[in-house]
């Protein structure tokens, strides 16, 4: 979908955004099949991606305690749970780097002009050809341009390709942030749940996924119906998890991009009713993932392949899982 498309919207003065109040949090209760998966390698990894984050400047002291309190690298131990200790350092630092990022774009929203110049930076950065990031970088750009080669160098040029184009689709779904907000722009339906598959970072976190496990998926196994279907299931199923956590603060900050506070305001429906639907599209979209993940699993391929399509498979649904697992132990999602 393209950009003019994806931004069919409308406005709404800033006072409704705030308006209503949830009787009880709208995630209580939420479910996802699986079991919970958690990585002990966090436990080695944890103090050398903390240390690492203070060296490169990425966190100061003050961030890194709220990153510690809202358990950012923990994030990854939910989500990639198989990945051996090296790779999920990598995948830690990725996570660290994903959440000071979304941060820093959000205290800096009066600052749209500096926001946009760091993110083209580090749109500029994701290449695995270019060279480290010059010193007078900000401190984002040089984490990114520290990680990437290193995650680049164990994964096939398709996947680099791919991966590549995945992160710099976030990172510009963060600009559009800055200027939906600038305009109070609300999403339709259909448009919004488009774009919050890219801005929910799912799809370079799922080609993480691939390197999480060290079992690469062919361009025409990534490309197939049957796994584009479970990629699109899990993204909703995490966007929407993330809304529903997040909507005490949203609601307090504001903020319009959130799926309760975009049927809100296009169904014309009471706060209540509005996180009462959007909790009945997640437990149908959980629903149709787990269908996905039954089809994907039953197509024909060799046993080597298949192997590699059932790690896959697998790790898309403990995405799914780690994060709500995530989420409820978080203290990020709480209003303030």
């Amino acid at each position: 979908m393209d950009k003019a498309t994806a931004y069919a919207c409308t406005h709404t003065p800033a006072p409704e955004a705030r308006a209503g109040t949830v009787p009880a949090p709208a995630a209580a209760g939420l479910g996802i099949p699986g079991p919970s998966a958690f990585n002990p390698a966090l436990w080695t990894v944890e103090p050398q991606v903390a240390a690492w984050a203070l060296r490169t400047g990425l966190l100061s002291e003050r961030t890194a305690e709220q990153a510690r309190r809202e358990r950012h690298a923990t994030m990854a131990a939910h989500v990639w749970p198989w990945a051996p200790a090296h790779r999920l350092t990598e995948l830690a630092r990725l996570t660290l780097w994903m959440f000071a990022v979304d941060d820093r774009s959000d205290a800096h929203a009066r600052d749209p002009a500096a926001v946009h110049a760091e993110l083209d930076a580090m749109v500029r950065t994701v290449t695995f050809a270019a060279p480290a990031a010059a010193a007078p970088a900000e401190p984002a750009v040089r984490a990114l341009a520290d990680v990437v080669p290193r995650i680049g160098a164990g994964m096939g040029p398709a996947w680099r390709d791919r991966f590549g184009g995945h992160l710099i689709g976030w990172l510009r779904t963060n600009q559009d942030m800055l200027r939906q907000r600038a305009d109070r722009a609300v999403l339709t339906p259909e448009a919004y749940a488009a774009w919050r598959r890219v801005s929910g970072a799912t799809g370079w976190f799922f080609d993480l996924i691939e390197y999480a496990e060290d079992a690469e998926l062919t361009p025409a196994e990534w490309s197939a119906p049957a796994c584009r279907e479970l990629r699109e299931a899990a993204a909703d199923v995490i966007g929407w998890t993330n809304d529903l956590f997040s909507l005490d603060k949203e609601l307090a900050s504001g903020e319009t991009a959130n799926l309760v506070l975009v049927l809100r305001h296009h169904r014309r429906l009471p706060l209540r009713e509005a996180v009462a639907e959007a909790r009945r599209l997640h437990t149908l979209r959980v629903a149709e993932l787990t269908a996905a993940g039954r089809a994907l699993r039953a197509q024909p391929t060799t046993a080597s392949r298949r192997a590699a399509v059932r790690r896959y498979t697998d790790g898309i649904q403990a995405w799914a899982r780690g994060f709500l697992d995530f989420s409820r132990e978080s203290a990020r999602y709480a209003a303030t």
